[in-house]
């Protein structure tokens, strides 16, 4: 079922990644974003798959291209903002927060590491920002934030380790809301490429 649930997640990804176009209101990071992920969600199938030949070490590169996704969703959402900088300092919090988190995970080789960075990736940047730009006006956001609602109770189901079902168990549940979630930031971005003018967050 990881395999399934990890494929869809891949395939989704590689189809909003060529789908979107980079424009003003678009950014190149979430272009990223979901190029990352795809290959994420691909190693992913692997790590699960031959998981009793690789052992958790088989699972190392699908958080590392995780994180990196989880870095060009928030340094996309800080793009919005007026002063923006790919050097300015919310940035660099972005990276190291990312990698420090990273570290810890390869470290005791525990995804809990990768795990709270994209939670605090997606309540502190994606659905923060997404609120602002909402109360602009920018009413394609609202899609981001139901993205973010969508995403949240994955983390319940992993870090409470929630198995209803042999077959669907805390990872198949958390891919599922994964897709959903990132299929809702598909429809935000994909409305906001008929936009001219960007809406800028003061922060």
């Amino acid at each position: 079922m990881a395999f399934i649930t990890n494929g869809f997640i891949a395939l989704f990804s590689c189809y909003a990644y060529t789908s979107l176009k980079h424009g003003p209101t678009v950014s190149k990071y979430w272009k990223q974003f979901y190029l990352f992920l795809a290959i994420s969600s691909a190693f992913g199938m692997c790590g699960h798959t031959f998981f009793q030949y690789t052992g958790i070490l088989g699972k190392t590169p699908s958080w590392t291209f995780a994180t990196i996704a989880n870095v060009c969703s928030g340094v996309g959402m800080l793009e919005l903002s007026k002063d923006f900088s790919p050097k300015s300092k919310w940035v660099i919090v972005v990276w190291v927060k990312s990698i420090v988190l990273l570290g810890i995970s390869l470290y005791f080789m525990k995804f809990i590491g990768v795990a709270i960075d994209a939670i605090l990736t997606y309540i502190l940047y994606t659905g923060y920002y997404a609120f602002i730009l909402k109360s602009k006006g920018l009413n394609e956001m609202k899609f981001m934030i139901i993205g973010v609602l969508i995403l949240l109770p994955s983390a319940v189901f992993f870090l409470l380790k929630l198995n209803p079902h042999r077959w669907l168990n805390k990872d198949d549940i958390s891919h599922i809301l994964i897709l959903g979630g990132i299929t809702c930031f598909y429809v935000s971005l994909k409305k906001l490429q008929n936009k001219n003018v960007r809406i800028y967050a003061n922060v």
